[in-house]
């Protein structure tokens, strides 16, 4: 996949609609003759945008497998939470050796623009337009959401170069990185690989071909009954899907606990390491499980977001983190230790339940939630409904077993 407007026949000057435009020069970038601004453009506007001056040139544009965990959060915020994309994106950075403004047409003509900073972002944006191209989704003709870009007006090529090598040279250390070279993540692979010994988790950013390490500890951290987390608060419950990082590092914190230190710590980090083989089982059956077909999603789904991807044959093939997760969190009910082993896992009464039964009661909170994956992967409510079905199941097998 290629930038159709990247290399040296890129246009001179190009013309972009946004949203709202702001002057925000400063005395010291005057004294230089630059002028820069801060603009909200639709997210499609982005692509007429060469990177022909881009030091760090947008690496999966070459190659699928030089995508790494960059693209994909790009990519997973585009497809579950889009309206929160400007925010948690850090947008592009534009050079250009002049710029119009027509404020009546809100347009913006840039002359000899590149994008110096964010051609990741760009070529996700781009991967995203070709897929929906090819689906033939209506959203295509609109502005899925919005991307903020940085616009420096700058007419002197060499100084362009200076901007460009400074605005791509800090990288910071990264934290899986930091937990792989720790050996933090090592019990966590060598448990997933007992049950799959081809998988390998991801210990270093630049890793390809690897899961996601932060998805399996969310997925984990799902699945954890209360009886291990001490906790059944609200914000317990939705850490998962609203700030996966922190599962990252309260995993590290468990670590440091696994053999001496604090029992409730070392009691959370061997319910994740063993949990986690089940977890990745878990999440895939109910991704892309046959139930999902039917229930008409797709129509039902907001402008701008993706609560589902379907193949050529419009099977459900994909659902959103955010429809997803709750179920997850209800399965906890089903957790227990193997009488065998000693060790956690995931036991479902078979006889009583029922696959297609718990996906209707999703996609009734979908629903309810305004059809957005979003807000119903952050609805307390969500979480708790859903929790109904299998607890109930849970308490009636109780009863039986102590003859109520």
């Amino acid at each position: 996949m290629a930038n159709p407007n990247t290399g040296s026949c890129a246009p001179s000057s190009v013309q972009l609609s946004y949203q709202l435009i702001r002057n925000t020069t400063s005395p010291d970038e005057k004294d230089c003759g630059v002028r820069s601004f801060i603009a909200n453009l639709p997210a499609f506007e982005v692509l007429k945008v060469n990177t022909q001056e881009n030091l760090r040139s947008y690496l999966a544009e070459y190659s699928f497998r030089k995508r790494n965990r960059v693209h994909e959060a790009i990519r997973g915020t585009i497809e579950t939470v889009p309206q929160r994309f400007i925010t948690r994106n850090g947008g592009v950075v534009i050079t250009v050796s002049e710029i119009q403004i027509d404020d009546k047409k809100r347009t913006i003509t840039l002359h000899d623009a590149s994008i110096v900073n964010g051609s990741q972002t760009q070529g996700e944006i781009s991967r995203y337009r070709d897929e929906l191209a090819e689906n033939g989704d209506p959203s295509l003709s609109g502005n899925p959401f919005f991307v903020r870009a940085e616009i420096i007006v700058d007419d002197d090529p060499d100084q362009v170069v200076e901007t460009a090598i400074a605005r791509n040279t800090a990288t910071p250390v990264k934290s899986i990185s930091q937990a792989g070279a720790r050996g933090q993540l090592e019990d966590l692979e060598r448990s997933i690989q007992e049950v799959w010994p081809d998988i390998r988790i991801r210990k270093k950013e630049t890793e390809v071909d690897v899961h996601d390490t932060r998805k399996i500890l969310q997925w984990c951290r799902l699945l954890m009954p209360e009886e291990i987390s001490k906790k059944s608060t609200p914000a317990e419950r939705l850490r998962p899907y609203k700030n996966p990082e922190q599962c990252l590092t309260e995993f590290t914190d468990w670590f440091e606990h696994r053999e001496e230190g604090d029992p409730d710590k070392a009691a959370k980090y061997w319910f994740t390491v063993q949990i986690a083989p089940y977890a990745m089982r878990e999440y895939e059956l109910w991704e892309a499980h046959d139930a999902w077909n039917g229930h008409k999603i797709w129509e039902q789904t907001q402008k701008g977001g993706r609560v589902c991807r379907r193949d050529s044959r419009g099977k459900v093939v994909w659902m959103s983190p955010g429809v997803i997760f709750p179920i997850m969190g209800a399965m906890s009910a089903f957790v227990c230790k193997s009488p065998s082993t000693g060790g956690w896992g995931i036991s479902k009464p078979k006889d009583l339940f029922r696959d297609d039964e718990m996906i209707e009661r999703a996609v009734a909170q979908f629903r309810a939630h305004d059809s957005d994956p979003m807000a119903m992967g952050r609805s307390e409510g969500a979480y708790d409904a859903l929790r109904i079905y299998p607890n109930t199941l849970m308490e009636v097998l109780k009863n039986v077993r102590h003859g109520a």
